[in-house]
């Protein structure tokens, strides 16, 4: 049985954390504009360790991510196919499942929400960390 109050709180972290995420990065871009600037009219005297970490750094957190992602979406793969085969037979039967099927069905449902859910929570925490991490080092620097 899902436990709809570990849902809501799991949201709300999800919320924060992308809301944090944004701020973060706004910080950064801030950040480093005067870094970028100084470097298009000087590239032999620019910070290019501070230029360097702009790419590898997003690289290294979008790889988490991505790989958070399929890992997440491939061990949802088996609830999203029988879920789709059940309403296709279903709907070509034309009746009303029984009260085990509409049972399996939302019990399927609640896997898949959640483990959307918990996959996205994965992919966000390498970005979210990056870039807070980023806002930080930053903000002190200034």
């Amino acid at each position: 049985m899902a436990d709809p109050w570990a849902a809501w709180n799991a949201m709300i972290k999800a919320g924060t954390m992308v809301t944090e995420t944004l701020d973060a990065s706004r910080r950064v871009v801030n950040a480093r504009q005067e870094t970028i600037s100084d470097a298009m009219t000087d590239p032999f005297h620019a910070d290019h360790r501070e230029l360097a970490l702009m790419v590898g750094e997003k690289t290294d957190a979008f790889t988490s991510a991505g790989a958070a992602l399929a890992n997440s979406w491939f061990s949802m793969q088996s609830d999203v196919a029988a879920q789709a085969m059940a309403v296709g037979g279903m709907m070509m039967a034309g009746k009303v499942p029984s009260a085990k099927a509409t049972q399996a069905m939302a019990a399927r449902q609640l896997r898949i929400g959640d483990a959307a859910l918990r996959g996205s929570m994965k992919a966000l925490r390498p970005i979210h960390a990056a870039a807070t991490a980023n806002a930080r080092r930053l903000g002190k620097a200034s």
